[in-house]
């Protein structure tokens, strides 16, 4: 089983997993019974069941965690349906690009680094005189990205103007997890461990809190807000991971 690992601050840390990096339902229910020992937890398992599911759905509506995947296409295709582990789409790469003469020039590739010349100044013009005409002759290549409404079932990117030659893209997007056991990246996966925890603190806290209603002495407070905090900390991390997508080259038009 997975531990807790406290750091020199006091704070818990994630630990690495010591199995394979996957875990179904069950396994995390035990998980989680097994992390409040030696007390005995009074949250029932189909309330877990449905806290490890709004897990998973504050997973795909908050972060951003990188995947990258390859597509093959043919020529005549306008259109590639992704996996449905892309719930975003980042950047799209062809495996090939066009190759006309101004690529080679400062303009294109080291702008703002190098003195230009009077070549290069001459190919600003040429670039100027050209700006419309470039969506026809497939150096603008473009992308456009369709979410499916369904989230098992992968979205549709639309292309245009891919260089000629092209076979192959290169997608990278956020992940998206459909079901516990999709969460093969360590990395998810501890982080949904311990966000499923500081949950059933709240709920557990909150059942012992409403005991001492009837006379019974217990930390039920404590619990619930020592879930609250440790549950802002897991929030505010995947908000600072999911930076990277905001700067984003998104697609054109």
């Amino acid at each position: 089983m997975v531990g807790l690992i406290i750091s020199a601050k006091g704070r818990y840390a994630l630990p690495p997993l010591y199995k394979e990096e996957t875990m179904t339902k069950t396994e995390i229910m035990t998980w989680v019974a097994t992390e409040f020992l030696p007390l005995e937890i009074a949250t029932p398992r189909d309330t877990i069941s449905q806290i490890i599911d709004n897990a998973m759905r504050y997973w795909n509506t908050h972060s951003a965690f990188k995947t990258v995947e390859m597509y093959t296409f043919a020529n005549a295709d306008v259109r590639v349906q992704l996996d449905a582990k892309f719930k975003l789409v980042a950047r799209v790469y062809p495996s090939a690009i066009s190759t006309w003469i101004w690529q080679g020039q400062p303009l294109w590739t080291l702008l703002g680094i190098q003195v230009m010349d009077n070549v290069t100044m001459d190919m600003i013009v040429l670039g100027e005189a050209f700006k419309n005409y470039r969506s026809y002759i497939g150096t603008d290549f473009r992308w456009k990205f369709v979410a499916s409404e369904d989230p098992t079932v992968g979205g549709y990117l639309y292309l245009q103007n891919l260089p000629s030659g092209a076979t192959h893209i290169c997608v990278e997007g956020a992940k998206r997890i459909t079901r516990i056991e999709d969460a093969t990246s360590e990395h998810i996966l501890n982080w949904l461990l311990y966000y499923i925890k500081s949950l059933v603190k709240q709920v557990e806290g909150n059942t012992l809190r409403k005991s001492s209603i009837i006379g019974v002495s217990n930390d039920g407070q404590e619990l619930m807000n020592e879930g609250k905090d440790e549950m802002k900390e897991l929030q505010d991390q995947v908000q600072k991971e999911g930076r990277w997508f905001s700067f984003a080259r998104r697609s054109a038009g």
